[in-house]
């Protein structure tokens, strides 16, 4: 009776921890899953899902985008649920779950601590959990990658043929999901090679030869007594490639191409912008993943002191994942979670080794600590990536990611399609606008031409700032137009039809609110400082983030994302009067990187706008003695932030302007 009832209480424990880190991955997965807006990875993914959906039409391009897994499967919700952001992105938060769960078949191997430690790791994980989210391969790749391990050991204790067949089926998911399955399998290959040398190895004396002598034979024996269960993975192996590089048996040139991306693959940690240094994926770890990385590095000792074949695979796999992506140039942060599935594993080994040592009754003190630290640190980075700081490129993991600001785009573009519907002629001249296709799917007039076409001219325009100027030669006609932020360093200009505009907002102006100059101010109604407001767009309108008095001079330069108060992009608006005491010719500069502009009583004296790096425009005007208003407006797009108000004094020097002439209303 005991017995049955120590049984039963162990698998209620079991099922706990199995299925808390599953709950836990799944809140902070399916949580407002269409709060960020699209990668442009995942605008381009998307397009070539509608492509395939409205025109049965995708051909595997060994030069473009990886396999076709993702697009095939994103049939599937899309079939059910429409194309919305939340069928797009829904299989990869499953399956970003479903990693979770299949560690369960490995519970023995791990222990219930183990399992507990693993899971916890990765359903908190910022890294894994922010790439979930995402529709591009990476979380397919993991979880197919984690299923080939799962299948293996489990066929190595049972010697079931249907294990053989999950491996072969996962094998085959893994090649048509991403190039990189190259590394996983060479990976792999080794990491089995170490381990069962190592098993060899530090055998006792005397049975050594006789082990490695069995590992030969009795995989002879099984390939003899399963050949026809080896023999149906192979097919299913080959089915599962052709059929899916064919494009179901439409375009046969898919699979000669499948060793063809090998070859311009192994090019690509050539190319510029992506290449970073061999510890960066450290860099990364240590800021987001400590956890994990302390725990699977602690988890290497304890591998190496059992050195049963599980560990040791697991920390071969660990250590040459990471050695092998660190080598190639080529790096991107979604490749980290690669990385991060072994370690976890490593992880749970060490905690559930600790666990059998320790005695019972040091189990609270010891193990409440670990998870409450686990769970304060990687909850707290899980949360804020997720939902708050996902746009913001001060963080490493959030690479190249499309503006919040994209919002307001559509919104806009929303209110001019309410007026003349969703019929309505866009020429897209950029050849910077992933993922506008997505987001433009029901606009049938949209058309994205990639530069500006002799005749641009249409209701709505959209163009990047490289071909602004272009654009303007060849305008006809009134527009009014306005900027948003794509991604960091690039924005899109809108423009829109004067007639239609006014239709829609009447005679408002796009642009920034402009001040009403007050003639008469005196002393008494002003304090010292300028009025400072803050804006999550670069044309400082709309309701301001945060408002502060400048008691200082306008100075301050951030040379990276690193250091920067605030997400990119941002707008900063101040505000007040400046005090003159002696007549004269005065000329005002601004240094600045993005831009900037200056107005004195409502004129403007210095015009440095636009996207630029640091650059220095000045501009002078006659002042009388008394107060004039001023404002300085000033945004940033990207990269680094600097600026500085400068004015030169009738016969002095330029200087800072000094905070003792600069005052806001009371």
């Amino acid at each position: 009776m005991e017995y049955m009832k120590e049984q039963q209480k162990h698998r209620i424990h079991l099922l706990i921890v199995f299925f808390v880190p599953i709950l836990i991955a799944s809140l902070i997965r399916f949580w407002n899953i269409d709060l960020r807006p699209f990668h442009s990875d995942e605008g381009v993914n998307g397009n070539f899902l509608l492509n395939l959906y409205n025109n049965n039409y995708y051909h595997y391009d060994p030069a473009n985008y990886h396999g076709p897994f993702l697009y095939y499967i994103g049939l599937i919700p899309s079939y059910i649920f429409g194309f919305t952001d939340f069928s797009f992105r829904l299989l990869p938060v499953l399956f970003g779950i479903m990693v979770v769960a299949l560690l369960y078949p490995l519970r023995s191997r791990l222990g219930r601590m183990g399992l507990l430690t693993t899971g916890l790791l990765i359903a908190l994980s910022p890294a894994i959990s922010f790439f979930s989210r995402d529709t591009i391969h990476e979380t397919y790749l993991v979880f197919f990658s984690l299923a080939v391990v799962v299948s293996f050991f489990l066929y190595s204790e049972t010697r079931k043929s249907r294990y053989v067949y999950f491996a072969a089926s996962s094998l085959a998911f893994v090649i048509t999901i991403k190039e990189t399955y190259i590394v996983t399998f060479a990976v792999y290959a080794v990491s089995l090679v170490i381990a069962y040398c190592v098993e060899i190895v530090f055998s006792p004396k005397g049975t050594r030869y006789p082990r490695y002598k069995g590992i030969f034979s009795t995989s002879a024996i099984d390939c003899k007594k399963n050949k026809y269960a080896i023999g149906i993975s192979v097919g299913i192996f080959l089915i599962i490639n052709f059929l899916l590089y064919s494009s179901f048996f439409t375009y046969y040139g898919g699979v000669n191409d499948i060793l063809t991306t090998l070859k311009i693959w192994s090019k690509t940690g050539m190319e510029s912008g992506h290449n970073k240094p061999f510890i960066y994926y450290f860099k990364v770890m240590y800021r987001y993943e400590l956890p994990v990385l302390v725990l699977g590095i602690a988890g290497f000792y304890y591998a190496f002191r059992h050195r049963n074949k599980f560990t040791m695979f697991v920390s071969s796999w660990a250590i040459l994942i990471y050695i092998t992506y660190s080598f190639i140039p080529y790096k991107t942060p979604w490749l980290i979670i690669n990385i991060l599935l072994p370690l976890a594993i490593m992880g749970g080994i060490f905690i559930n080794g600790i666990y059998t040592i320790v005695k019972k009754k040091w189990h609270c003190a010891i193990f409440y600590p670990i998870y409450i630290c686990i769970f304060g640190f990687s909850s707290y980075h899980a949360i804020m990536l997720n939902f708050n700081n996902y746009d913001d490129e001060r963080c490493e993991l959030v690479y190249v990611q499309t503006k919040r600001d994209i919002y307001n785009l559509l919104n806009r573009l929303e209110s001019l399609a309410n007026v003349c519907g969703k019929n309505m002629e866009i020429n897209i001249v950029s050849k910077e606008y992933w993922p506008l296709p997505w987001y433009l799917r029901e606009y049938k007039n949209a058309k994205f031409w990639g530069t500006v076409i002799d005749n641009p001219n249409a209701p709505v325009i959209i163009v990047d700032k490289s071909g602004e100027d272009e654009l303007k030669k060849r305008l006809k006609g009134d527009y009014k137009k306005e900027r948003f932020v794509l991604r960091p360093g690039i924005w899109l200009v809108v423009y829109v039809q004067q007639g239609l505009y006014e239709a829609v907002y009447g005679k408002e102006t796009i642009s920034k609110p402009t001040t009403q100059i007050i003639p008469k101010v005196t002393r008494d109604e002003l304090e010292q400082g300028l009025r400072g407001e803050y804006f999550y767009n670069v044309d400082c309108v709309g309701v301001p983030f945060s408002s502060k008095i400048e008691k200082g001079g306008i100075s301050f330069a951030y040379n990276d994302e690193t250091q920067k108060p605030y997400r990119s992009p941002f707008g900063i608006r101040w505000e007040g009067y400046l005090s003159i005491t002696q007549k004269g010719v005065y000329q005002f500069a601004t240094k600045s990187d993005d831009g900037s502009v200056v107005y004195i009583d409502g004129n403007k004296v210095v015009d440095n706008g636009d996207i630029h790096a640091l650059q220095h425009i000045s501009g002078i005007v006659s002042l009388e003695e008394g107060f004039h208003h001023v404002r300085v407006e000033y945004f940033d797009a990207g990269g680094g932030a600097v600026m500085e108000f400068l004015w030169m004094p009738p016969g002095g020097n330029e200087i800072l302007v000094p905070v003792e002439v600069l005052f806001h209303k009371k």
